[in-house]
């Protein structure tokens, strides 16, 4: 297979001989790029015990957030990426005004805020409350979900 010959972007162009080989496969192929955040702490009224639904409880969430092929990996400008501050910052409001009962409701809550506030392909969120049993660190629910194809 003969491979073409590009001229490298202008932030590795100081590199002497630098060649980037593109073909089908780097060309063709779609990609999605993920961003993550994991271990984000924030507090809810959540629960489906009437005990827990008098005083915030901690969860711990981690986030996925797929992108077809971001715009900042060419452009390494923030206005073309997600702002992981205003991602955190979503899921905050959303904890603090949450009235779902389930993890797996509110889970889903942040799926939908996350594709409504950002341009998102997928988003992967896993829900956790720590220390709920004596016999597991935490309890938790991951979810998966891909944007209709009639909105991206």
């Amino acid at each position: 297979m003969k491979l073409d010959r590009i001229e490298a972007p202008a932030s590795v162009r100081a590199l002497p001989g630098l060649v980037v080989p593109v073909g089908p496969a780097t060309v063709a192929a779609p990609c999605e790029d993920t961003i993550f955040l994991r271990g984000v702490r924030v507090e809810a009224l959540i629960g489906v015990y009437e005990h827990e639904r008098h005083a915030p409880q901690p969860l711990v969430i981690d986030l996925e957030l797929g992108l077809q092929h971001a715009r900042c990996c060419a452009s390494d400008d923030l206005r073309d990426a997600v702002d992981y501050g205003q991602v955190l910052a979503a899921v905050r409001r959303l904890a603090q005004v949450n009235r779902a009962v389930l993890l797996e409701a509110f889970a889903q809550n942040v799926a939908d805020a996350l594709f409504a506030g950002f341009e998102l392909s997928s988003v992967a969120i896993s829900v956790s409350k720590p220390a709920i049993f004596d016999a597991a660190d935490s309890v938790g629910v991951s979810i998966r979900r891909r944007r209709a194809a009639a909105d991206a």
